[in-house]
Protein backbone atom coordinates (compact mmCIF):
# COMPACT_ATOMS: atom_id res chain seq x y z
CA UNK A 1 0.00 0.00 0.00
CA UNK A 2 1.66 3.22 -0.62
CA UNK A 3 0.60 6.91 -0.16
CA UNK A 4 1.27 9.76 -2.55
CA UNK A 5 2.56 12.66 -1.30
CA UNK A 6 0.84 15.14 -2.96
CA UNK A 7 -2.80 13.78 -3.38
CA UNK A 8 -2.85 12.88 0.67
CA UNK A 9 -1.08 16.28 1.57
CA UNK A 10 -4.08 17.38 4.33
CA UNK A 11 -4.95 13.89 4.76
CA UNK A 12 -4.26 12.21 7.51
CA UNK A 13 -3.34 8.46 8.28
CA UNK A 14 -4.77 6.74 11.02
CA UNK A 15 -3.48 3.96 13.28
CA UNK A 16 -3.84 1.73 16.21
CA UNK A 17 -1.30 0.92 19.47
CA UNK A 18 -2.65 -0.59 21.98
CA UNK A 19 -6.39 0.61 22.63
CA UNK A 20 -5.55 4.02 20.92
CA UNK A 21 -5.78 5.06 18.01
CA UNK A 22 -3.43 8.44 16.54
CA UNK A 23 -3.19 10.16 13.27
CA UNK A 24 -0.33 11.75 11.29
CA UNK A 25 0.00 13.77 8.07
CA UNK A 26 -0.19 11.51 5.73
CA UNK A 27 2.21 13.91 3.23
CA UNK A 28 4.73 12.21 4.94
CA UNK A 29 4.13 8.64 4.53
CA UNK A 30 5.73 7.21 1.81
CA UNK A 31 4.85 3.66 2.12
CA UNK A 32 2.48 0.76 4.06
CA UNK A 33 4.13 -2.70 4.80
CA UNK A 34 3.77 -5.52 6.52
CA UNK A 35 6.35 -6.65 9.30
CA UNK A 36 9.54 -8.27 7.29
CA UNK A 37 12.44 -9.67 9.57
CA UNK A 38 13.83 -7.12 11.32
CA UNK A 39 17.60 -7.38 12.47
CA UNK A 40 18.44 -6.77 15.82
CA UNK A 41 20.40 -4.18 17.26
CA UNK A 42 22.31 -4.80 20.34
CA UNK A 43 21.69 -2.06 22.68
CA UNK A 44 20.47 0.52 20.73
CA UNK A 45 17.98 2.54 22.09
CA UNK A 46 14.69 1.60 23.97
CA UNK A 47 12.41 2.33 21.44
CA UNK A 48 14.68 0.68 18.32
CA UNK A 49 12.86 -2.42 17.10
CA UNK A 50 16.02 -2.96 14.86
CA UNK A 51 16.65 -2.94 10.87
CA UNK A 52 14.42 -3.69 8.50
CA UNK A 53 15.38 -4.53 4.12
CA UNK A 54 12.98 -2.55 2.36
CA UNK A 55 13.86 -3.47 -0.99
CA UNK A 56 17.54 -2.99 -0.50
CA UNK A 57 17.55 -0.12 1.77
CA UNK A 58 18.19 -0.31 5.41
CA UNK A 59 15.55 1.45 7.57
CA UNK A 60 15.55 1.83 11.52
CA UNK A 61 12.22 0.49 12.71
CA UNK A 62 10.89 2.15 15.89
CA UNK A 63 8.17 0.78 18.60
CA UNK A 64 5.22 3.46 18.19
CA UNK A 65 3.84 1.61 21.72
CA UNK A 66 7.31 2.52 23.24
CA UNK A 67 7.63 5.80 21.63
CA UNK A 68 4.07 6.76 22.81
CA UNK A 69 4.64 4.75 26.48
CA UNK A 70 1.00 3.20 25.92
CA UNK A 71 2.36 -0.22 25.49
CA UNK A 72 5.91 -1.91 25.39
CA UNK A 73 5.27 -4.14 23.03
CA UNK A 74 3.03 -4.83 19.58
CA UNK A 75 1.09 -7.47 18.47
CA UNK A 76 2.31 -9.35 15.66
CA UNK A 77 -0.34 -10.74 14.62
CA UNK A 78 -1.98 -7.79 12.37
CA UNK A 79 0.90 -5.60 12.50
CA UNK A 80 2.16 -2.93 9.87
CA UNK A 81 5.26 -0.81 8.91
CA UNK A 82 4.77 2.82 8.27
CA UNK A 83 7.30 4.54 6.36
CA UNK A 84 7.71 7.67 7.48
CA UNK A 85 9.99 10.30 6.46
CA UNK A 86 11.50 11.96 9.33
CA UNK A 87 14.66 13.67 7.87
CA UNK A 88 15.28 10.23 6.60
CA UNK A 89 13.05 7.42 6.46
CA UNK A 90 12.11 5.60 9.60
CA UNK A 91 9.78 3.00 9.96
CA UNK A 92 7.51 3.41 12.87
CA UNK A 93 5.91 0.09 13.82
CA UNK A 94 2.13 -0.28 14.99
CA UNK A 95 -0.65 -2.49 15.86
CA UNK A 96 -3.04 -1.97 12.71
CA UNK A 97 -3.48 0.79 9.95
CA UNK A 98 -7.28 2.47 9.98
CA UNK A 99 -7.66 4.34 7.28
CA UNK A 100 -6.80 7.37 5.58
CA UNK A 101 -8.91 10.25 6.35
CA UNK A 102 -9.47 13.76 5.51
CA UNK A 103 -11.22 14.84 8.99
CA UNK A 104 -9.56 14.50 12.33
CA UNK A 105 -10.82 11.35 13.97
CA UNK A 106 -8.18 10.24 16.25
CA UNK A 107 -5.65 11.70 18.44
CA UNK A 108 -3.60 13.63 16.39
CA UNK A 109 0.79 13.34 16.75
CA UNK A 110 1.56 16.95 15.44
CA UNK A 111 3.96 16.55 17.49
CA UNK A 112 5.46 13.12 16.25
CA UNK A 113 9.04 14.72 14.96
CA UNK A 114 9.88 15.56 18.32
CA UNK A 115 9.49 12.27 19.95
CA UNK A 116 11.09 10.33 17.03
CA UNK A 117 13.87 12.85 17.50
CA UNK A 118 13.86 12.20 21.09
CA UNK A 119 14.01 8.45 20.55
CA UNK A 120 15.93 8.27 17.54
CA UNK A 121 18.04 10.32 15.27
CA UNK A 122 18.58 9.39 11.54
CA UNK A 123 21.67 11.67 10.61
CA UNK A 124 25.56 10.05 10.56
CA UNK A 125 28.67 11.73 9.84
CA UNK A 126 30.29 10.68 6.93
CA UNK A 127 31.74 7.34 7.20
CA UNK A 128 35.76 6.52 7.38
CA UNK A 129 36.94 5.19 4.36
CA UNK A 130 37.06 0.87 5.05
CA UNK A 131 37.25 -0.85 1.96
CA UNK A 132 40.36 -2.95 2.12
CA UNK A 133 40.90 -2.31 5.59
CA UNK A 134 43.91 -3.90 6.93
CA UNK A 135 45.28 -4.05 10.81
CA UNK A 136 48.85 -2.65 10.07
CA UNK A 137 49.75 0.55 12.45
CA UNK A 138 50.82 -2.09 15.10
CA UNK A 139 50.64 -5.91 13.86
CA UNK A 140 52.47 -5.99 10.65
CA UNK A 141 56.10 -6.66 12.14
CA UNK A 142 54.54 -9.07 15.08
CA UNK A 143 52.57 -10.55 12.56
CA UNK A 144 54.94 -10.30 9.31
CA UNK A 145 56.23 -14.03 10.10
CA UNK A 146 52.94 -15.46 11.09
CA UNK A 147 50.83 -17.21 8.13
CA UNK A 148 46.80 -17.29 8.36
CA UNK A 149 45.12 -20.29 7.33
CA UNK A 150 41.49 -20.76 7.25
CA UNK A 151 40.44 -23.90 8.90
CA UNK A 152 37.57 -26.34 8.41
CA UNK A 153 36.52 -30.24 8.95
CA UNK A 154 36.15 -32.75 6.61
CA UNK A 155 34.91 -36.20 7.51
CA UNK A 156 36.32 -35.57 10.75
CA UNK A 157 39.80 -34.05 10.05
CA UNK A 158 40.97 -30.98 10.18
CA UNK A 159 42.08 -28.92 6.97
CA UNK A 160 43.83 -25.51 6.28
CA UNK A 161 43.71 -23.17 3.20
CA UNK A 162 46.21 -20.33 3.36
CA UNK A 163 44.16 -17.08 3.63
CA UNK A 164 44.77 -15.45 0.75
CA UNK A 165 43.90 -17.91 -1.76
CA UNK A 166 39.78 -18.11 0.30
CA UNK A 167 37.58 -15.60 -1.55
CA UNK A 168 34.26 -16.39 0.61
CA UNK A 169 32.79 -19.36 3.01
CA UNK A 170 29.51 -19.47 2.43
CA UNK A 171 26.51 -21.99 2.41
CA UNK A 172 24.49 -23.71 -0.22
CA UNK A 173 21.88 -21.94 -1.61
CA UNK A 174 20.04 -24.85 -3.69
CA UNK A 175 20.32 -23.81 -7.15
CA UNK A 176 22.67 -26.19 -8.88
CA UNK A 177 23.06 -27.83 -12.18
CA UNK A 178 24.74 -31.50 -12.39
CA UNK A 179 27.66 -32.33 -15.11
CA UNK A 180 26.53 -35.80 -16.22
CA UNK A 181 29.69 -38.01 -16.88
CA UNK A 182 31.44 -36.34 -14.43
CA UNK A 183 33.57 -38.09 -12.12
CA UNK A 184 32.51 -38.40 -8.25
CA UNK A 185 34.61 -35.57 -6.98
CA UNK A 186 32.20 -33.10 -9.07
CA UNK A 187 29.27 -32.55 -7.36
CA UNK A 188 27.81 -29.83 -9.90
CA UNK A 189 27.76 -25.83 -10.87
CA UNK A 190 25.82 -23.23 -8.74
CA UNK A 191 25.82 -19.56 -9.82
CA UNK A 192 27.91 -17.16 -8.29
CA UNK A 193 27.04 -13.43 -9.27
CA UNK A 194 27.43 -12.83 -13.15
CA UNK A 195 29.18 -16.82 -14.07
CA UNK A 196 28.37 -20.07 -12.70
CA UNK A 197 30.92 -21.70 -9.94
CA UNK A 198 31.90 -25.53 -9.83
CA UNK A 199 31.53 -27.28 -6.94
CA UNK A 200 33.62 -30.36 -5.40
CA UNK A 201 33.66 -32.57 -2.77
CA UNK A 202 36.79 -32.27 -0.80
CA UNK A 203 36.04 -35.82 0.95
CA UNK A 204 36.42 -37.19 -2.90
CA UNK A 205 39.36 -35.09 -3.81
CA UNK A 206 40.87 -36.03 -0.86
CA UNK A 207 40.13 -39.80 -0.91
CA UNK A 208 38.05 -40.05 1.80
CA UNK A 209 34.55 -40.71 0.56
CA UNK A 210 33.46 -40.72 -2.93
CA UNK A 211 29.70 -40.75 -1.71
CA UNK A 212 30.03 -37.74 0.48
CA UNK A 213 27.11 -35.63 -0.12
CA UNK A 214 25.90 -31.74 1.16
CA UNK A 215 23.59 -30.95 3.80
CA UNK A 216 22.26 -28.11 5.38
CA UNK A 217 25.17 -27.86 8.28
CA UNK A 218 27.75 -28.34 4.85
CA UNK A 219 29.77 -24.99 3.84
CA UNK A 220 31.37 -23.89 0.20
CA UNK A 221 34.74 -22.63 0.72
CA UNK A 222 35.40 -20.84 -2.48
CA UNK A 223 39.20 -20.47 -3.74
CA UNK A 224 41.08 -18.97 -6.26
CA UNK A 225 44.03 -19.87 -7.61
CA UNK A 226 45.58 -17.77 -11.30
CA UNK A 227 42.20 -16.68 -12.43
CA UNK A 228 40.31 -19.57 -11.64
CA UNK A 229 37.63 -19.80 -9.06
CA UNK A 230 36.29 -22.93 -7.59
CA UNK A 231 33.62 -24.07 -4.87
CA UNK A 232 35.11 -26.92 -1.80
CA UNK A 233 32.37 -28.44 0.19
CA UNK A 234 33.86 -29.24 3.63
CA UNK A 235 31.67 -30.56 6.33
CA UNK A 236 32.04 -27.14 8.72
CA UNK A 237 34.07 -24.08 9.41
CA UNK A 238 36.26 -24.26 11.94
CA UNK A 239 38.57 -20.78 12.92
CA UNK A 240 41.38 -19.05 11.34
CA UNK A 241 44.76 -19.95 13.01
CA UNK A 242 47.49 -17.79 12.49
CA UNK A 243 50.76 -20.30 12.06
CA UNK A 244 54.45 -19.29 12.92
CA UNK A 245 57.20 -20.69 10.73
CA UNK A 246 58.22 -22.68 12.86
CA UNK A 247 55.05 -24.09 13.20
CA UNK A 248 54.96 -25.61 9.82
CA UNK A 249 56.83 -28.95 9.14
CA UNK A 250 56.70 -30.43 5.17
CA UNK A 251 55.05 -33.00 4.48
CA UNK A 252 56.94 -37.02 5.12
CA UNK A 253 57.52 -38.28 2.29
CA UNK A 254 55.98 -41.13 3.10
CA UNK A 255 52.51 -39.30 3.30
CA UNK A 256 52.87 -38.25 -0.48
CA UNK A 257 51.98 -41.64 -1.63
CA UNK A 258 48.72 -41.88 -1.38
CA UNK A 259 45.80 -40.43 -3.90
CA UNK A 260 44.23 -37.81 -1.28
CA UNK A 261 47.84 -36.50 0.58
CA UNK A 262 49.52 -35.19 -2.68
CA UNK A 263 47.30 -32.81 -2.43
CA UNK A 264 48.64 -31.34 1.27
CA UNK A 265 51.02 -28.91 1.12
CA UNK A 266 52.49 -29.23 5.09
CA UNK A 267 51.34 -29.92 8.38
CA UNK A 268 50.71 -27.42 11.08
CA UNK A 269 50.93 -27.91 14.56
CA UNK A 270 48.71 -25.89 16.74
CA UNK A 271 49.73 -24.90 20.01
CA UNK A 272 46.26 -25.43 21.51
CA UNK A 273 44.99 -28.23 21.89
CA UNK A 274 48.43 -29.72 20.46
CA UNK A 275 46.64 -30.06 17.52
CA UNK A 276 47.78 -31.00 13.58
CA UNK A 277 46.08 -29.12 10.64
CA UNK A 278 47.00 -30.61 7.24
CA UNK A 279 47.76 -27.18 5.10
CA UNK A 280 46.42 -28.28 1.62
CA UNK A 281 47.87 -26.48 -1.68
CA UNK A 282 45.73 -24.66 -4.07
CA UNK A 283 47.95 -25.45 -6.94
CA UNK A 284 47.78 -28.96 -6.16
CA UNK A 285 44.15 -28.84 -5.89
CA UNK A 286 43.48 -26.84 -9.38
CA UNK A 287 45.68 -29.56 -11.12
CA UNK A 288 43.69 -32.25 -9.57
CA UNK A 289 42.57 -34.45 -12.48
CA UNK A 290 38.47 -34.10 -11.84
CA UNK A 291 39.11 -30.40 -11.38
CA UNK A 292 41.41 -29.75 -14.34
CA UNK A 293 38.48 -31.46 -16.73
CA UNK A 294 35.54 -29.45 -14.69
CA UNK A 295 37.38 -26.22 -15.36
CA UNK A 296 38.50 -27.11 -19.11
CA UNK A 297 34.48 -27.75 -19.63
CA UNK A 298 33.12 -24.49 -17.71
CA UNK A 299 34.61 -21.33 -19.18
CA UNK A 300 32.01 -19.49 -17.23
CA UNK A 301 34.01 -20.17 -14.17
CA UNK A 302 37.02 -17.66 -15.37
CA UNK A 303 36.75 -14.76 -13.23
CA UNK A 304 35.40 -11.73 -15.91
CA UNK A 305 37.75 -9.22 -14.34
CA UNK A 306 41.41 -8.90 -13.38
CA UNK A 307 41.93 -9.85 -9.68
CA UNK A 308 43.37 -5.94 -8.91
CA UNK A 309 39.44 -5.18 -10.32
CA UNK A 310 37.67 -7.65 -8.26
CA UNK A 311 39.94 -6.94 -4.98
CA UNK A 312 38.51 -3.10 -5.62
CA UNK A 313 35.19 -4.04 -6.03
CA UNK A 314 34.81 -6.22 -2.97
CA UNK A 315 35.36 -6.65 1.24
CA UNK A 316 35.86 -9.35 2.65
CA UNK A 317 33.99 -9.88 5.93
CA UNK A 318 33.70 -12.67 9.12
CA UNK A 319 29.72 -13.14 9.75
CA UNK A 320 29.79 -14.32 13.06
CA UNK A 321 26.34 -15.27 15.44
CA UNK A 322 24.81 -13.65 18.51
CA UNK A 323 21.26 -15.40 19.24
CA UNK A 324 19.67 -15.52 16.05
CA UNK A 325 21.48 -12.67 14.56
CA UNK A 326 24.13 -11.98 12.22
CA UNK A 327 27.29 -9.71 12.19
CA UNK A 328 30.20 -8.81 10.24
CA UNK A 329 33.48 -7.99 11.37
CA UNK A 330 36.02 -6.91 8.05
CA UNK A 331 38.62 -9.49 7.54
CA UNK A 332 41.68 -7.34 7.54
CA UNK A 333 40.77 -6.31 11.32
CA UNK A 334 40.97 -9.97 12.65
CA UNK A 335 44.17 -11.73 13.72
CA UNK A 336 42.79 -15.15 14.27
CA UNK A 337 39.80 -17.26 15.37
CA UNK A 338 39.90 -19.53 18.23
CA UNK A 339 38.02 -22.00 19.77
CA UNK A 340 37.10 -20.67 23.93
CA UNK A 341 39.42 -22.53 25.57
CA UNK A 342 38.40 -24.27 28.72
CA UNK A 343 41.10 -23.17 31.21
CA UNK A 344 40.29 -19.09 31.14
CA UNK A 345 42.33 -16.90 33.78
CA UNK A 346 39.52 -15.16 36.29
CA UNK A 347 40.82 -12.22 37.17
CA UNK A 348 38.89 -10.41 40.26
CA UNK A 349 37.18 -7.18 40.28
CA UNK A 350 36.36 -7.07 36.80
CA UNK A 351 32.91 -6.60 34.85
CA UNK A 352 31.35 -9.97 34.53
CA UNK A 353 31.56 -9.28 30.59
CA UNK A 354 35.15 -9.63 31.18
CA UNK A 355 35.16 -13.34 31.12
CA UNK A 356 39.16 -13.72 32.43
CA UNK A 357 42.96 -13.94 30.21
CA UNK A 358 44.30 -16.51 28.37
CA UNK A 359 47.77 -17.32 27.10
CA UNK A 360 47.91 -17.22 23.26
CA UNK A 361 51.39 -18.42 22.55
CA UNK A 362 52.78 -16.52 25.14
CA UNK A 363 50.57 -13.71 25.75
CA UNK A 364 48.17 -12.52 27.87
CA UNK A 365 44.78 -12.27 25.81
CA UNK A 366 41.43 -10.68 27.90
CA UNK A 367 38.52 -12.71 26.89
CA UNK A 368 35.01 -10.49 26.73
CA UNK A 369 31.91 -11.94 26.20
CA UNK A 370 30.25 -9.78 23.37
CA UNK A 371 26.84 -12.08 24.34
CA UNK A 372 26.84 -10.37 27.49
CA UNK A 373 27.50 -6.79 25.92
CA UNK A 374 25.35 -6.93 23.43
CA UNK A 375 22.87 -8.55 25.90
CA UNK A 376 22.00 -12.06 23.93
CA UNK A 377 21.27 -14.94 25.25
CA UNK A 378 24.21 -17.28 25.77
CA UNK A 379 23.70 -20.37 23.35
CA UNK A 380 23.66 -24.25 24.85
CA UNK A 381 25.84 -25.11 22.18
CA UNK A 382 29.19 -23.89 23.65
CA UNK A 383 31.18 -26.55 21.66
CA UNK A 384 30.41 -23.73 18.43
CA UNK A 385 31.50 -20.66 20.95
CA UNK A 386 34.47 -18.23 19.32
CA UNK A 387 37.01 -15.84 20.23
CA UNK A 388 38.02 -13.31 17.55
CA UNK A 389 41.38 -12.02 18.15
CA UNK A 390 41.23 -8.35 17.00
CA UNK A 391 44.24 -5.87 17.65
CA UNK A 392 44.43 -2.12 17.17
CA UNK A 393 46.82 0.30 18.62
CA UNK A 394 48.41 -1.48 21.75
CA UNK A 395 45.51 -3.58 22.84
CA UNK A 396 44.56 -6.95 21.75
CA UNK A 397 41.71 -8.73 22.96
CA UNK A 398 39.23 -12.15 22.03
CA UNK A 399 35.42 -11.14 21.88
CA UNK A 400 33.42 -14.53 22.70
CA UNK A 401 30.66 -15.03 19.92
CA UNK A 402 28.48 -17.89 19.58
CA UNK A 403 29.63 -19.14 16.64
CA UNK A 404 31.24 -18.24 12.96
CA UNK A 405 29.65 -18.96 10.31
CA UNK A 406 30.87 -17.42 7.10
CA UNK A 407 33.69 -15.47 5.02
CA UNK A 408 31.55 -13.08 2.81
CA UNK A 409 33.19 -11.05 0.05
CA UNK A 410 30.55 -8.39 -0.31
CA UNK A 411 30.61 -6.04 -3.24
CA UNK A 412 30.82 -2.54 -2.13
CA UNK A 413 28.23 -1.07 -3.92
CA UNK A 414 26.72 -3.76 -1.22
CA UNK A 415 27.62 -2.04 1.63
CA UNK A 416 25.83 1.10 2.84
CA UNK A 417 26.39 3.87 6.34
CA UNK A 418 24.51 2.21 9.21
CA UNK A 419 21.84 5.24 10.42
CA UNK A 420 23.19 6.83 13.65
CA UNK A 421 21.48 5.34 16.58
CA UNK A 422 20.74 7.79 18.97
CA UNK A 423 22.92 5.67 21.37
CA UNK A 424 26.54 5.95 22.45
CA UNK A 425 26.42 1.86 22.53
CA UNK A 426 25.92 1.62 19.37
CA UNK A 427 28.54 3.48 17.48
CA UNK A 428 30.11 0.04 16.85
CA UNK A 429 27.84 -0.63 14.01
CA UNK A 430 29.35 1.81 11.56
CA UNK A 431 27.62 -0.11 8.23
CA UNK A 432 25.55 -2.36 6.88
CA UNK A 433 26.11 -5.02 4.04
CA UNK A 434 23.17 -5.57 1.69
CA UNK A 435 23.05 -9.53 0.69
CA UNK A 436 20.95 -10.00 -2.51
CA UNK A 437 21.31 -13.35 -2.41
CA UNK A 438 18.74 -14.07 0.50
CA UNK A 439 17.74 -10.64 1.65
CA UNK A 440 19.55 -10.51 4.28
CA UNK A 441 20.89 -6.88 5.87
CA UNK A 442 24.12 -7.72 8.03
CA UNK A 443 24.97 -5.07 10.72
CA UNK A 444 29.18 -4.35 10.20
CA UNK A 445 30.96 -3.63 13.26
CA UNK A 446 33.77 -0.93 13.35
CA UNK A 447 36.51 -2.70 14.97
CA UNK A 448 37.94 0.70 16.10
CA UNK A 449 34.81 0.95 18.20
CA UNK A 450 34.37 -2.55 19.10
CA UNK A 451 37.82 -2.35 21.07
CA UNK A 452 37.26 1.27 22.37
CA UNK A 453 34.15 0.78 23.62
CA UNK A 454 35.08 -2.50 25.08
CA UNK A 455 37.74 -0.05 27.24
CA UNK A 456 34.99 2.07 28.11
CA UNK A 457 32.48 -0.17 29.31
CA UNK A 458 35.18 -1.70 31.61
CA UNK A 459 35.96 1.63 33.27
CA UNK A 460 32.44 2.41 33.05
CA UNK A 461 31.60 -0.85 35.08
CA UNK A 462 34.09 -0.29 37.52
CA UNK A 463 33.40 2.94 38.32
CA UNK A 464 30.33 1.51 39.15
CA UNK A 465 31.17 -0.50 41.52
CA UNK A 466 33.64 1.84 43.36
CA UNK A 467 30.61 4.15 43.73
CA UNK A 468 28.18 1.67 44.92
CA UNK A 469 31.24 0.28 47.45
CA UNK A 470 31.42 4.05 48.17
CA UNK A 471 27.55 4.68 48.54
Amino acid sequence: MKASATADAKRHLVFRVGENNYEVDAGLVREIIRVPHITRVPRGPEALKGIANLRGMPIPVLSMGQILSSCSKIAQEDAKIIIYDHGGWVGLLVDDVIRLSADKTATSLQDLNELLDAAFRVTRQAPVERAGYTNKNSTEQASAKLTPLLSFRVAGQLYGLPLQYVREVTTFGGDLAVIPNASDAVIGLIPMRDSVLPLFSLASLMGLDARRTMDGSSRIVIIECEGELIGLVVDEMDVIHRLAEQAIDAVPAVLQRGRGEAQIEAIGRIAEGGLLISILSPEKLFGHHAVAQALGQNTGAKSMETKAERDDAVEQFLIFQLGEENYGLPVGSVDEVIRVPGEITRMPGVPAFVMGVINLRGKAIPLIDQRSRFDTPISTQSTKARAIVVTLGALQAGFVVDSVSELKAVPLAALSAAPEFSSGQTEVFDRIAHIEADGRMILLVDPQELLTRAERDVVAAIAHQETAVAG
